[in-house]
């Protein structure tokens, strides 16, 4: 753990402590005395995919959290999404929490594919220190039945998805009983309005929805904010993806360049950090037609909106916070849970079949990047998702805290995402 990491840890725990607590005479007074807590984690972001890490995607409201806070150089994760979501809510290594793997039980304790019952839940803790917990977005760390899900975990209310990921937009051409759905609390619930549902808002919507009710508890609030964005199927707004027609023509040899430098330019990478060696079984961008460049450079574009859509939705609720005089008694916390994602789902993956049956980024699409823009990616880091490279176990950390925490610094040394639950 970080030197400065370690201080927020301190400061944590001393303002949770009994002697503490007992220096305040209302409830109000603890309230206010003790910080709100707001956890994002982004799914399969890359670690150079937001404007403070060198992308020329348009994040402005993660690129303020950054300027007004601190990042970290270099923080680590567990490669893949279900381990690296059971360390955060544990504190623990994931064979430890019972995903050693995945969310799938291969018969022993440490790959059981859940939450492990003898380890404790960052939600579970935290209410016992007198916290509303509040879930919006993705679980993924027990689905096979309702006794692992969110409320059973800690989480006074929950909105979302159970599994690993869904779609963005409601799918009507699908029967009902294949649709992705989603959870409130603990009952399925259809989307209110199925022509402008789009996940990622419906996430952010909810958060400010809990965040409004528990108001009237007087009590101090940890939200996870666990986005799905931006994991396959590739759907985004139309209007996001306008922004970005064009953009990617250039191709993924070019813009691992031009995000290189822009990384240097912000000194977020070591002075000696060199660009990695691209794998040789990726395609050098000339050598496609001009048909495919055009398909490729699409699904970049789509790709990039929905990064953007990201930050639209992590700026309604920062904005929340603001408005009702929130924010700066509280700690906002935002990484991804691994690299950039490498899998082929558009032609079959892991021996499925899936359907594809519009054009990339619409609904009904069902497609991803692949290994080719995920190294872009992963700019300057070598490989992606699933692999013990740094592209595959590094994210983009930021924390605000404006009382305790300068604005604009920039962490050396390493932290892992372990580090979240005892801070």
């Amino acid at each position: 753990m970080t030197t400065r990491l370690t201080k927020i840890l301190v400061l944590f725990l001393v303002m949770n402590s009994p002697a503490f607590s007992q220096k305040k005479k209302l409830k109000a007074q603890v309230a206010i005395s003790k910080p709100n807590i707001v956890l994002i984690m982004a799914d399969d972001l890359g670690f150079s995919d937001i404007g403070s890490y060198g992308s020329e995607i348009q994040t402005p409201n993660l690129n303020k959290l950054a300027a007004e806070g601190i990042r970290f150089r270099q923080f680590y994760n567990n490669a893949i999404c279900a381990p690296t979501r059971a360390s955060l809510l544990s504190g623990q290594y994931q064979h430890t929490a019972g995903m050693g793997y995945f969310n799938i039980d291969l018969g022993t304790p440490a790959y059981q594919g859940f939450l492990s019952k003898q380890t404790v839940s960052l939600a579970e803790v935290l209410k016992d220190a007198g916290y509303s917990t509040l879930l919006s977005g993705k679980w993924h760390v027990g689905d096979d039945s309702t006794s692992q899900w969110p409320r059973k975990r800690g989480f006074d209310h929950f909105y979302g998805n159970i599994g690993g990921a869904s779609d963005y937009y409601v799918i009507k051409n699908l029967p009902k009983k294949q649709r992705s759905f989603f959870v409130k609390d603990d009952k399925i619930v259809d989307p209110e309005d199925e022509d402008n549902f789009y996940y990622t808002d419906e996430i952010a919507k909810n958060a400010i929805g809990f965040l409004k009710d528990q108001r009237q508890e007087q009590k101090p609030f940890f939200l996870y904010l666990a986005f799905t964005s931006p994991h396959w199927p590739l759907q985004a707004w139309p209007k996001d993806i306008k922004k970005y027609e064009g953009k990617y023509d250039m191709g993924w040899d070019s813009l691992r360049i031009l995000r290189f430098k822009r990384q240097q330019e912000l000194n977020i990478i070591g002075k000696g950090q060199k660009i990695s060696v691209k794998n040789s079984d990726l395609p050098a961008w000339n050598s496609l037609t001009y048909d495919e460049q055009k398909l490729w450079a699409k699904k970049m574009e789509v790709y990039a909106a929905q990064v953007d859509n990201l930050d639209q939705n992590i700026g309604k609720v920062v904005e929340h916070l603001k408005e009702s005089g929130q924010l700066d008694n509280t700690i906002i916390f935002f990484i991804s849970d691994n690299g950039a994602a490498g899998e082929d789902v558009g032609h079959g993956f892991s021996g499925r079949t899936v359907r594809n049956w519009g054009p990339v980024g619409t609904a009904g699409s069902y497609d991803s990047y692949t290994r080719t823009w995920a190294y872009a990616s992963n700019t300057p880091l070598k490989s992606f998702k699933g692999f013990q490279y740094e592209g595959g176990i590094s994210s983009p950390f930021i924390a605000r805290f404006p009382s305790k925490i300068a604005a604009g610094g920039l962490i050396d040394g390493t932290a892992h995402l372990i580090d979240i639950a005892p801070t």
